[in-house]
């Protein structure tokens, strides 16, 4: 997968979920940033506890603010997740968010409850808009 012409840097981060109910950092961020942050199911999420899942910084109200919280079993393998429904494996690059994060706020998958199997791929594209910005998976 190459770059987008308007990013520079490109991260990936497997997460394969093993009863986890804990918020997991997927990118550190350093200085100021524009980022594009989008998922793929690999395996079915699962999660006999009913919880949801979003992804944005760890600070407050913006847990959800990169990807719109979203019941994680309807994560299916093959499907794309970068809005409150994973639904279709293709979609126009168009629908996919760009958001600036300053301050050196990491990206963040916060669950709302355990979440026992599944396996989501994050692909971050991202340029730094400060001289020092960065992005690094974690």
């Amino acid at each position: 997968m190459s770059i987008p012409a308007k990013f520079s840097g490109r991260e990936i981060k497997t997460v394969v979920f093993a009863n986890d109910a804990a918020a997991i950092t997927l990118f550190t961020v350093t200085g100021t940033v524009i980022v594009n942050v989008t998922a793929v199911c690999l395996v079915d999420v699962a999660s006999v506890a009913a919880g949801n899942i979003e992804v944005g910084i760890g600070a407050g109200a913006d847990t959800g603010a990169l990807i719109a919280t979203t019941v994680a079993t309807t994560c299916i393998a093959g499907e794309i997740w970068h809005d409150a429904t994973p639904d279709k494996e293709i979609e126009l690059s168009s629908v996919v968010n760009e958001s600036i994060i300053s301050d050196g706020n990491d990206i963040v998958l916060t669950p709302s409850a355990q979440i026992d199997t599944g396996t989501l791929a994050f692909y971050c594209f991202w340029s730094a808009l400060s001289a020092d910005g960065l992005v690094a998976a974690v």
